[in-house]
Formats: C-alpha cells, structure tokens, sequence
C-alpha cells in the first residue's frame, strides 16, 4: 500500500508540486508587471495567505492524515509549512467544504488571468492559463490517484485502497463509517 498512497512525507513529492506551479506563477508574475499590474500581485499573494494558511487549511487539510501529524506546521506534498491553526477532524469533507474548496481553487487561477487579459498580456495569460493546465493534469494524475486526503474533491484513489487505508487507521475509519461510509470486502 505504501507503494501505491502518499503515506508518508517526501521531498520529492513537493518539489514536484512546486515544478509543476512554476510556469503558471512566472508568467502571472511576469504578466502583471509587464502589464502595470504589478500591485495587483499583492492582493493576490493576500488571497494566497488567507486561501492556503486559512480558508483551505480549514477545509480540506484538517482532514488529512498528515494535519495529525506531530508538530505545528503540515509537512505534506501540497501545502508544507501551514501552520495547523484548526484541529484535526479525521471525517471526509462535508458538501458545504467541498462547495468552498472548488470556487477558492478557481479564483486563486482565474483572478491572475483576468487581470492578463485586461492588462493586454495575452501570450502570458496563454502561457499561465498552459501552465495551470498542465499543472492541474500533473497533480491529478501524480498525486491525486495517491493522496491520503481522500474526501478531496480532487481525489481519486481506487475504493479498495481506501478502504485498506482506512483499516490500518482506525480514529480515521470511524470517523469515516460514522457518517455512512460503508468498506467493501
């Protein structure tokens, strides 16, 4: 199973994460400036701190195995260095945080690219809008078939695995059968 899930921390996996981020961030950086845009950055780097520190934080990593981590700070492949700020609810994502996560997750990538395009950066908005594709397919076939966040939107870990997940961690598994989640034989 090891083999197959992100069980434990690894370097690699988040610099992955972070090679996978970079041609959109520099051709949003790039375009903004370009553009005369450049203050704009910092209400995006301010939605960057309240979206990954705070609102994602709440919604998605405090219910992943990692956020139960010893220590203050997450060490995982998506968001290392978050300060665990809410405690940790070892369930899936309601509805409601699911319906949060994906309009957070738009904004964060299409605010920068609206702002390109009204800043006649086309080619950039082109190359940023590449980039969060390409990321967006990285992530889903690299790291979303192998987290162990699997209420994730996102996720898309095959059941059986899930469910020997789930086995080998039982405050996880019952707070997982405790709002209905059945595992297969």
């Amino acid at each position: 199973m090891e083999s197959e899930l992100m069980c434990r921390f690894d370097r690699r996996d988040l610099v992955a994460f972070a090679v996978d981020f970079l041609p959109f961030g520099i051709a949003v950086v790039a375009g903004l400036i370009r553009s005369g845009l450049g203050l704009c950055l910092l209400g995006w780097f301010a939605y960057w701190i309240v979206f990954f520190f705070v609102w994602e934080a709440r919604v998605l990593c405090s219910h992943c195995p990692y956020w139960a981590a010893e220590g203050r700070v997450l060490r995982c492949h998506a968001n290392y260095g978050v300060i665990k700020i809410w405690k940790y609810r070892p369930g899936p994502m309601s509805k409601w945080e699911k319906a949060q996560f994906v309009p957070g997750v738009a904004l964060f990538v299409g605010f920068p690219l609206v702002l390109l395009l009204a800043g006649g950066e086309y080619v950039l908005a082109l190359v940023a809008l590449a980039g969060a594709v390409s990321a967006s397919f990285n992530l889903w076939r690299h790291s979303c078939s192998r987290c162990v966040n699997f209420s994730c939107p996102a996720n898309h870990v095959p059941k059986q695995l899930v469910d020997a997940y789930l086995r080998r961690n039982p405050v996880m598994r019952a707070a997982w059968e405790a709002t209905g989640y059945r595992l297969g034989d």
